[in-house]
């Protein structure tokens, strides 16, 4: 018993020591589209800004965790001659409708590299949920009243890219991927974002005994 404590015990330590904390910044376009019950509509372009912290795990530094903040900008837009309704509001005319929402959220990833824990250059894939507040909603520059849409979205990110080290601390990363939403943003009609994204950014290491 007492062996197997102290097993158990020494693998804890040994995989904490080959752990490193990094902080990571990125930031880039994010192209959307809200997929509504009956009613065309086409993507549109917003940003994406994203401030990380990741705890990565493994002797060959291959797994890690990432905890993400996320402030999100999502636009579509309804096509010209299609009406819509959100509640005793219709929106559509002779040109296309802007929809538009801002987004707070917490995307917290498991991240997968290639290569070895000292390689300068290492590809990557992430996947996870989010969880995302909207902030506002805007339908054809009117804001939405706050029983009109959903104030928690739920959703997934599926992302891949690579991060190149720069000296002995930093890495520059770029990453594409795809986000979903798996409930509506809008009450009581189907209304889901799909979006693209491709965003490049800066990796911090706090300390680099091994990368």
């Amino acid at each position: 018993m007492k062996k197997n404590v102290f097993f158990i015990l020494f693998a804890i330590l040994s995989i904490a020591s080959y752990g490193q904390y990094r902080w990571e910044v990125s930031a880039g376009a994010t192209f959307s589209k809200l997929n509504l019950d009956n009613v065309e509509t086409t993507g549109g372009a917003g940003f994406f800004v994203n401030a990380g912290y990741g705890y990565v795990l493994g002797v060959r530094a291959r797994t890690s965790i990432v905890f993400s903040v996320d402030l999100l900008q999502r636009t579509s837009k309804i096509d010209e001659g299609k009406v819509f309704s959100v509640g005793d509001q219709t929106f559509g005319s002779n040109s296309k409708v802007d929809i538009k929402t801002l987004q707070i959220g917490f995307t917290p990833k498991f991240r997968y590299l290639t290569g070895e824990g000292k390689d300068r250059f290492r590809g990557f894939v992430n996947v996870g949920p989010s969880f995302r507040v909207n902030t506002k909603f805007e339908v054809g520059e009117v804001e939405l009243k706050g029983d009109a849409y959903e104030k928690l979205i739920v959703g997934g990110v599926y992302g891949a890219g690579f991060s190149q080290m720069i000296g002995e601390m930093f890495d520059i990363m770029a990453e594409v991927g795809v986000m979903n939403d798996f409930v509506d943003n809008i009450n009581n009609i189907d209304s889901k974002f799909f979006d693209i994204y491709a965003r490049v950014g800066i990796r911090f290491r706090i300390y680099d005994s091994r990368r």
